[in-house]
């Protein structure tokens, strides 16, 4: 899975600011309830597993 600049991983993974930006923003989302689970992968796993028609 190596990218074309020679990496194992995405830039955006490795990028400290682009986390650190991508997290502002998702801070920045008001939440009704909950804690801060916005990255979970497991709510995200849930959610599309929740969307697809069954």
């Amino acid at each position: 899975m190596a990218t074309a600049s020679g990496g194992t991983t995405p830039g955006t993974v490795s990028n400290k600011e682009w986390w650190a930006a991508t997290d502002e923003k998702f801070q920045a989302w008001p939440r009704t309830a909950g804690p801060p689970v916005v990255m979970n992968p497991i709510s995200r796993q849930n959610f599309i597993v929740k969307t697809r028609p069954e």
